[in-house]
């Protein structure tokens, strides 16, 4: 079938109608079965009151009340052993419907696709190729010539760039100085900077928390220093990108392979080809 009577059919569509008739179809065998339980015990009650009641007409009511019971048991039995079954086989052979229409609209989708994107490959590869060869010689020659052009430069003239890096290419950035400043800072006794100089308080710093009492701590005096702050982001290397020439655009089809000359081989004929020898 078509990939696109596939898609338009929606199989998947069909094949939950189907799944869904088949629950129907089993909820329904099985409130069936319940009633006729329900009939099972009704008719036990029944044959038991005939069974224990005064007089001849009793017996006519026993034994119907007995034929009774006995079609209802025969009922739940049927459904037992062979109505249940098959509506639940007949549910898991749906489920499996249903998955196997997925896998088929799946599979549709996907040949299409393969086949809408072979078609386009195939018709606009060889206009990409040329248009990518011929750029690739465009850009070799003129590389060549910024090459020759920079290997005799005019007086005052910087180099030229190649073709591909100011397009390809992040340069290196120096290193700028955001900020320049001259703060006082405090210090500690042995000449360390203070690393938190909110933790400096009169001159003083505090080893400890507010609201924590420590013991037996010897005080820091601190003394404010003038500090040359620079703030400053840092030197980045330059990244370079890849360039047309280390990218090969493989042919559309590779050059067709020869055909090989005929061979004769000397085989034992199999059985088939024995009949009719003498």
């Amino acid at each position: 079938m078509a990939v696109t009577d596939i898609l338009k059919r929606d199989p998947v569509a069909v094949a939950r109608k189907t799944h869904e008739a088949a629950q129907r179809g089993l909820a329904n065998a099985q409130a069936k079965r319940a009633a006729a339980v329900a009939e099972v015990e009704a008719a036990e009650r029944a044959q038991t009151v005939a069974a224990t009641a005064d007089g001849d007409a009793a017996d006519g009511v026993l034994e119907s009340a007995t034929r009774r019971l006995r079609d209802a048991r025969d009922l739940v039995d049927a459904f037992d052993r062979r109505v249940i079954p098959s509506a639940e086989a007949a549910v898991t052979e749906a489920e499996a419907g249903v998955a196997d229409a997925e896998r088929q609209v799946q599979y549709a989708a996907a040949e299409a696709k393969g086949a809408a994107a072979r078609a386009k490959l195939a018709k606009d590869y060889p206009g990409l190729e040329q248009r990518y060869t011929e750029l690739l010689n465009l850009v070799a020659e003129a590389d060549a010539a910024i090459d020759a052009a920079n290997a005799n430069l005019p007086t005052n003239a910087a180099p030229l760039p190649t073709v591909e890096g100011p397009v390809r290419d992040y340069p290196a950035q120096p290193e700028r100085i955001v900020s320049d400043t001259v703060q006082a800072l405090w210090y500690h006794q042995d000449g360390s900077r203070v690393l938190d100089q909110s933790r400096v308080k009169d001159g003083k710093y505090q080893h400890h928390k507010p609201g924590i009492m420590v013991h037996n701590v010897v005080t820091d005096h601190c003394r404010k220093i003038d500090t040359r702050v620079v703030v400053s982001v840092p030197f980045r290397a330059g990244v370079s990108g890849p360039r047309l020439s280390a990218t090969k655009l493989p042919p559309l089809k590779p050059e067709a392979p020869a055909d090989l000359p005929e061979k004769i081989e000397y085989r034992v004929p199999d059985a088939g080809q024995r009949e009719g020898w003498v």
